[in-house]
């Protein structure tokens, strides 16, 4: 089946290194994830995409390469609130994502008001009473982790699109 006719609300969308910050990141952490969002439905997902900051997008299938389904009961309307309310148009965290190269203590690095994609993503989550890696600082979070978290069944894809 494609990704397309698979992803459903509050699926975690991953994704393969695409430009400047998706290399930068899979470098650094030493993965082949370097992005992450949620898809919302109709078409779009939120996310802190590529130096833009924190918004709603149209969906991308372009570099997708797994779809983590929360295998808990996530509340997608209570994260959708906050998002609204609080982290939309916020900018991209250039300085928490060079954390991952400095190897900084997470409070050296802090900025209100930013977010890069994993640190958001786990934010969103939280919002809607899913907790992917057990309170542990969302600054500190790379997007391959989501792939090491109990809380979602794994759908790999493949560079075309099929979902396995």
């Amino acid at each position: 089946m494609k990704a397309v006719n698979f992803i459903e609300p509050g699926d975690c969308l991953l994704y393969r290194p695409k430009g400047l910050f998706g290399w930068v990141i899979a470098l650094k952490t030493w993965h082949q994830i370097a992005h992450v969002e949620v898809y919302v439905g109709h078409g779009q997902s939120v996310a802190s995409r590529d130096g833009i900051g924190v918004g709603l997008y149209s969906w991308r299938d372009t570099e997708l390469c797994a779809i983590l389904r929360p295998s808990k009961n996530f509340q997608i309307a209570p994260a959708l609130d906050v998002f609204y309310r609080k982290y939309r148009g916020q900018g991209y965290d250039v300085m928490g994502l060079l954390r991952f190269a400095m190897r900084a203590p997470v409070d050296k690095v802090r900025f209100n008001n930013k977010q890069f994609c994993s640190e958001f993503a786990t934010r969103f989550y939280r919002a809607g009473l899913l907790d992917p890696f057990n309170g542990e600082d969302a600054d500190a979070i790379a997007p391959f982790e989501f792939l090491l978290s109990p809380v979602f069944t794994k759908y790999e894809v493949s560079k075309d699109g099929e979902v396995s």
